[in-house]
């Protein structure tokens, strides 16, 4: 049995896609240089993936993203995953090509199917052009206070006592405060947001079931706030968070961490992934030392490049 590739766009999205490969994501960000690709084992879709061209003759999976990548039909054979490897090659080459660059999945979320990669990656003449920390929590039984340090515990109970509340919201007016506030947060910390609040609504027009908007509030007045979107039926991905000016005594982040927590068991995900914790592989230390005290783990995720 033979892998073939056909440069189309799958009538019905198998549930082991991966949003960032959904076609639907696919056709909110491609470019004219783009193209979607199926791997089929007969007449059957066992793999889905997409590149942009973006500089002259270099193809990056994804161009937007937090990760591109092959999507895996689940428990894949490792020969057959080499083979649609080999089948992307050809493509890549026959789109006269000069390199080629893979952002990967964080191992944590499938460790199974990163280790596989990583191998046929290296074997097929690929290099680790980066490497960042990325930070993930396992969603069980266990309730997240029991996960955290000493000092989360108490900010935690300090929020608590103080009748902080946890909200989902929907409405455009909460998205928009939604949005504000981690606007105002990353400005304050000299970092930028990388996607508009008109980009974020014309996402959450496309995924209405996958991209989610929490804040707690105090009082009334919202004093932290995050965008989550589901990667897939297991990964619960935090987007972007932050907290407002004014209330550093409670450590709001705190709290919201637990109530994503709670809506992630309640929803049955396996994990939160809090993102990366370095830029071009050199670390946070700040960032990673918080994620860690709220009961995170890091894992390595990858980029993989290829001249060709």
């Amino acid at each position: 049995m033979s892998i073939n590739v056909k440069a189309l766009i799958p009538n019905n999205v198998p549930p082991w896609c991966d949003i960032f490969n959904h076609p639907f994501f696919y056709n909110l960000h491609k470019t004219d240089s783009s193209f979607y690709l199926s791997f089929f084992l007969e007449e059957s879709l066992i793999g889905v993936c997409h590149f942009t061209e973006v500089e002259p003759g270099v193809y990056r999976s994804p161009f937007r993203g937090t990760y591109g990548n092959i999507s895996f039909k689940e428990d894949l054979d490792l020969k057959l995953k080499y083979d649609c490897v080999d089948q992307l090659l050809l493509f890549v080459k026959s789109m006269k090509a000069k390199k080629v660059e893979i952002v990967s999945e964080p191992f944590s979320h499938n460790l199974q199917n990163s280790t596989s990669l990583f191998n046929i990656y290296l074997n097929k003449a690929f290099s680790i052009s980066n490497q960042e920390i990325n930070h993930t929590l396992i969603v069980d039984e266990q309730l997240l206070i029991e996960k955290m340090k000493r000092n989360n515990k108490k900010r935690l109970n300090k929020c608590e006592r103080e009748g902080f509340k946890f909200e989902k919201v929907y409405s455009v007016l909460d998205i928009e405060i939604v949005y504000q506030t981690i606007h105002e947060n990353r400005k304050a910390k000299g970092y930028k947001v990388s996607m508009t609040l008109d980009q974020i609504l014309a996402m959450y027009k496309v995924f209405p079931d996958s991209l989610y908007f929490f804040k707690a509030t105090h009082l009334n007045n919202c004093a932290a706030a995050c965008i989550c979107l589901k990667l897939n039926i297991d990964v619960l991905y935090v987007f972007y968070w932050g907290d407002k000016q004014g209330f550093e005594q409670y450590s709001p982040v705190v709290y919201l961490a637990n109530g994503i927590y709670n809506f992630a068991q309640q929803n049955q995900f396996k994990l939160i992934d809090a993102g990366t914790s370095s830029l071009n592989g050199k670390p946070n230390f700040g960032v990673a030392t918080f994620k860690k005290n709220l009961g995170f783990s890091i894992s390595p995720k990858l980029t993989y490049s290829r001249e060709l």
